[in-house]
């Protein structure tokens, strides 16, 4: 027998925070008869229906976890959520409603979908949805999506008959289609549509179609037309991952892969469009600030217990997260890199050429390491990187040292090429060393050589690993990829300069700022150039990706705030002087060096945007 319930779980605003929140509310076979309010933790086993004449409202944050289920054994979860009278799931960017998988290791297809027929008002608005077979699948139904994330499903969506608004959207990583509909009413808008199947399909249609200012690549097809349709669809200013037009129509299947179907006639927009994707407003509000005595270049070494950075003035400072200084330890000489951790000590290296590992908790002097003066004795100095039982030292003398992390005794060493002027990069027992020489090096961990390439021009930055290999950027501003084995897979010609920003990786796309006050967003298969924002000022700085969004400081003291994915600026706040240090995370505030001499917080805090667009 099925429970009538009416369901509605509210977490208390005053609740006292040393309470644990209640458990996760169990569904299996319900029916919804009656408005109901969903909040915090749901778990659906099973069929949850709403019926007509209810609405279902589910509130920001709260988190609809669906077990896996395949009774019919066709291959797909049975638990699903479905509506016939009102869902309203509107989320906020900073709490996100989640619609997920409720298994350890989820899958496309663990749920079956978000069901919705004869609904007069369906609104999802900043949901998270994954893990699904087929994510909405409406029928008869008029409604909105909006700002949504829908990832790694079967199909993102599957619309018969319906009105649907989907504006400012990112699709992405879904098996089959992301967005597919027949016979049905659409606008498709400001939505970033990527990496899945087939972007958008269209199946067959009689209804009114707007489908414009959406960013569509790097689909196995961008657009599809259905086996069976054989009108001809004009789509105009979207952007399809290219600025050639003949290179745009190559990723449309229509009539020139089947005779049967109809054709896709296409005015594409030349570049990546600006204000697609989940919207965002933010404020970057100032905490507190630390004076010291110099120039703070290095990037402050934080983790869950406090932040540690040096400064021209010869000190390095132990902070804790209210910008309180713990203790600060007189060095004698500039430091400007980044000192690395562990449990007991942290490290750094200073321009005399010394090496120091120093007692986390007190600044006491645990032991030290010299290396001998060169040529290229000035400028900036790689950061530390600790590996295993292993320090590794980049040093202006071209030699990569390998430091017992306890004692401080030299395990062994590389010569790399002259200057090394940042830190290495690990990948499992692999070790990538760029080089002021133009080499870039790959190592074991015992130190021998794997492969060696000179990229003919110098490395100043430290290279990023990918899962196909390291990418590295020479100060000529010539990008390239290599694969594990040391291949070229591909080289993007930027013509700017580049200094010590490292490009860096996230979800199959690398991120670079330049020295020509560029900030770049390419594609890692083959470099193409996803989106460019120009206008920085000369950038030092390697950028900082945290939550889907952009740090980047410029010589001109500025911070700016990206959107990761939509490439849009969402805020900068200004300093008193360069800023050529990495953002940290530092509890919840962004801490990092100027040259104004200081040690700055911010807090990043989300905005209220406004009300949903009006059709």
């Amino acid at each position: 027998m099925r429970l009538l319930l009416l369901l509605t779980l509210f977490l208390g605003a005053c609740a006292v925070p040393s309470v644990s929140p209640p458990p996760p509310q169990r569904l299996n076979d319900v029916e919804i008869h009656q408005d109901t309010v969903w909040q915090g933790q749901i778990v659906i086993d099973g069929t949850v229906k709403v019926f007509k004449g209810a609405a279902l409202r589910i509130l920001p944050g709260s988190d609809i976890a669906f077990v896996r289920r395949d009774l019919d054994r066709d291959g797909l979860g049975d638990s699903v959520l479905i509506v016939e009278g009102s869902l309203l799931a509107e989320g906020t960017r900073a709490a996100p409603i989640r619609f997920r998988s409720a298994e350890a290791e989820p899958q496309p297809g663990d749920w079956l979908e978000i069901r919705v027929d004869f609904s007069r008002e369906t609104v999802l608005r900043y949901c998270e949805i994954s893990g699904s077979a087929y994510t909405l699948h409406a029928h008869f139904t008029k409604g909105r999506v909006e700002d949504c994330t829908i990832r790694h499903n079967i199909d993102g969506s599957r619309l018969g008959q319906a009105r649907f608004v989907f504006a400012n959207n990112l699709i992405e990583h879904n098996q089959g289609k992301g967005i597919n509909f027949r016979n049905s009413t659409v606008e498709i808008t400001r939505n970033i549509i990527r990496h899945n199947g087939s972007g958008i399909f269209l199946f067959e249609n009689d209804r009114e179609l707007s489908i414009h200012h959406n960013n569509i690549h790097d689909n196995l097809e961008n657009f599809r037309l259905g086996d069976f349709y054989t009108g001809n669809v004009e789509l105009r200013d979207n952007w399809w991952g290219t600025a050639d037009p003949a290179a745009a129509a190559l990723t449309i299947y229509d009539r020139k892969q089947d005779p049967a179907i109809g054709t896709v006639s296409l005015q594409t927009a030349p570049a990546w469009l600006a204000g697609c994707g989940p919207r965002e407003a933010v404020e970057l509000k100032p905490r507190w600030s630390l004076a010291t005595g110099g120039y703070v270049d290095a990037t402050v070494a934080a983790d869950g217990e406090g932040g540690f950075v040096g400064s021209w003035d010869g000190r390095l400072y132990a902070l804790d997260a209210t910008g309180k200084t713990r203790w600060a330890r007189e060095l004698g000489e500039v430091i400007d890199s980044a000192a690395a951790l562990d449990e007991q000590a942290v490290y750094l290296q200073t321009w005399g050429r010394r090496v120091r590992a120093l007692d986390r908790g007190t600044g006491a002097i645990r032991w030290s390491f010299d290396y001998p003066a060169s040529r290229a004795d000035d400028h900036r100095q790689g950061g530390l990187t600790r590996i295993g039982q292993l320090l590794l030292v980049p040093a202006w003398n071209g030699t990569l040292y390998a430091l017992d992390a306890l004692s401080g005794k030299l395990r062994w060493q590389f010569e790399a090429g002259q200057p090394l002027r940042s830190a290495v990069a690990t990948a499992g027992e692999r070790l990538y060393v760029a080089s002021g020489s133009g080499k870039l090096t790959a190592l074991a961990l015992d130190g021998s050589l794997l492969w060696q390439v000179d990229t003919g021009a110098p490395l100043l930055a430290s290279p990023v690993v990918t899962p196909a290999g390291p990418v590295a950027v020479d100060r000529e501003g010539r990008l390239s990829a290599w694969s594990a084995d040391g291949q070229l897979r591909w080289q993007r010609e930027l013509e700017e300069t580049c200094y010590y920003a490292a490009p860096i990786y996230a979800d199959g796309a690398i991120f670079l700022a330049t020295a020509g006050g560029s900030l770049w967003k390419l594609n890692d298969q083959g470099g193409q150039v996803v989106w460019r924002k120009t206008g920085l000022g000369p950038v030092y700085a390697t950028p900082r990706l945290l939550n889907g969004r952009l740090l980047v400081g410029d010589n001109d003291g500025l911070l700016h705030l990206y959107g990761g994915d939509s490439g849009d600026l969402l805020g900068a706040w200004t300093a008193g002087g360069a800023i050529q240090s990495t953002p940290a995370l530092l509890a919840d505030l962004l801490v990092f060096g100027a040259r104004d001499q200081r040690v700055h917080a911010l807090q990043l805090l989300d905005r209220p945007l406004p009300a949903a667009v009006t059709e």
